[in-house]
């Protein structure tokens, strides 16, 4: 009795020795990869809109010939490709990704950030003397106990978002290719720039990622991971006028006034800051003066509904031709690139809409197998899942309507974007853990298998011409709605 009692205390031992080697190597990634700039930049056309990506793309590309991968590559736009051969010839290719920039909302002003481990032992934490994190103020530090937070130094953001993720996704790679007897089909590694920004899958291709199923390790929370998140438009609404003049002899009404009035047809209760949980918004969020005589007005629409979004539409494009009316101006439309109306006239207004992205529900819905093996390796790795809607874009939801099924799942990292960031080392640990156990479920089926599942139900379109429940749409909306003409929108 006592030999076995030994051998098991031996056995436990080992795991815990095991769990936390795995946590200090995603702690000391995250500090290297958080010690290197790699700010995006807006207004910016080039992909990498900042030069600096290039060189955490070079090493984390270094790192992975050094480990073993194989097709180890950097596009001329900083995407990193790398492809770890499976051992189990008839599973599903999966790819593994995360994003290298951090984001251009921290005022960094090429300050790269300090990383600082602390040893948490429970209660509000002192990052800086002016920053502290607050325990009652942060849902998920409670479970960060007896692990490691990792923060800036307090002057500037960390940049968990998303080199937590990218240590997470790391890692792994380094565990399958130092592990041969893990079962698991081909895994792709997958790194991309300017995500922060909104350009990181537009040099992506379905034949570049080269996958059959993806997870990108880039959403914040301990064990959430997206499921659906909301259909995407934006939209311009530019004046151009006649040449206003001197102002104490022209008639012409300034671009600026034109503006205004459209702008002033928008209901406060459909603006962003009102909007929460799975509510839509039509806001605009941005004006510029591009000359004397021409104005612009930026607006996005976000819904988790299709036929949400094209009552939002039918309202933006009402308020454009009334506005153009009443100044009997021309009104050009362009919808995702088709232009209607004369442009070349002199005085006009011009509603440019462009659909971004849509609901990735309406595809990943189709592979319940593959939701199912996702709930397995949350449940194998006794993390609670918490499916849950983003309210916003990820690689995830664009890969997916490449034909990729693809989730967002929780990488550690929580304040994404300030100064008070934070990364749990425990949830980063969680995170892997859930990861790797997907990777050796989906070894389990056959990419055919996985592919075909509900077949019938994939192959069927899906209409966007959904029938307006105006009623049901706006029935928890201010009362303001009751006196809009509905009638008029056509």
């Amino acid at each position: 009795m006592k030999k076995l009692f030994t051998f098991l205390t031996l056995i436990c031992l080992t795991a815990f020795v095991s769990a936390q080697s795995i946590e200090d190597k995603l702690v000391n990634r995250l500090v290297e990869y958080a010690s290197i700039y790699t700010q995006s930049e807006y207004d910016v056309d080039e992909v990498p809109s900042s030069k600096c990506q290039f060189g955490l793309a070079v090493v984390l590309a270094d790192e992975l010939e050094m480990l073993g991968a194989q097709d180890v590559k950097i596009d001329e736009h900083a995407y990193v490709y790398a492809t770890i051969k499976g051992n189990m010839p008839n599973a599903p290719t999966l790819f593994l990704s995360a994003h290298l920039d951090t984001s251009p909302d921290g005022d960094l002003k090429g300050k790269t950030p300090i990383p600082v481990v602390h040893r948490y032992k429970g209660g509000n934490l002192q990052i800086s003397e002016k920053l502290t994190l607050l325990e009652d103020r942060n849902e998920f530090l409670p479970a960060a106990v007896g692990g490691k937070v990792i923060t800036s130094d307090g002057t500037t953001l960390l940049g968990g978002d998303d080199k937590a993720g990218m240590s997470v996704v790391m890692t792994i790679a380094e565990t399958l290719l130092k592990s041969p007897n893990i079962p698991h089909g081909d895994v792709r590694i997958i790194f991309t720039p300017d995500e922060e920004i909104g350009n990181s899958t537009k040099y992506l291709t379905k034949e570049k990622i080269a996958a059959d199923f993806g997870l990108v390790v880039d959403s914040h929370g301990f064990g959430r991971i997206v499921v659906e998140n909301f259909n995407a438009t934006d939209f311009t609404f530019t004046v151009k006028t006649a040449s206003a003049g001197h102002p104490g002899y022209s008639s012409n009404v300034p671009p600026l006034n034109i503006a205004t009035n459209f702008i002033s047809q928008f209901p406060e209760a459909l603006a962003s800051y009102n909007s929460s949980g799975k509510d839509g918004y039509l806001s605009y969020y941005k004006t510029k003066a591009v000359s004397s005589n021409e104005y612009v007005v930026y607006g996005r629409i976000r819904s988790f509904e299709l036929n949400e979004m094209k009552l939002y539409k039918k309202m933006l494009l009402s308020w454009a031709q009334e506005t153009a009316k009443q100044y009997d101006l021309d009104c050009v439309t362009i919808i995702n690139g088709e232009r209607n109306g004369n442009s070349d006239s002199i005085a006009n207004v011009t509603l440019n809409m462009k659909d971004s992205y849509f609901n990735s529900k309406e595809v990943l819905k189709n592979y319940p197998t593959n939701y199912k093996l996702i709930e397995q390796a949350y449940k194998m790795a006794g993390v609670k899942m918490r499916a849950e809607s983003g309210r916003g874009g990820s690689d995830a939801c664009d890969i997916t309507y490449m034909g990729i099924p693809t989730y967002n799942m929780f990488a550690g990292s929580h304040n994404e974007h300030s100064n008070d960031e934070w990364v749990s080392s425990k949830q980063m640990l969680a995170s892997y853990n859930v990861a790797l156990n997907y990777i050796k479920l989906m070894a389990e089926h056959s990419r055919e298998e996985m592919l075909n599942d509900s077949l019938d139900k994939r192959n069927k379109k899906v209409s966007r011409d959904i029938n307006i429940d105006i009623d049901k749409i706006f029935k928890n909306i201010n009362d303001q709605y009751n006196t809009y003409p509905f009638s008029n929108i056509k």
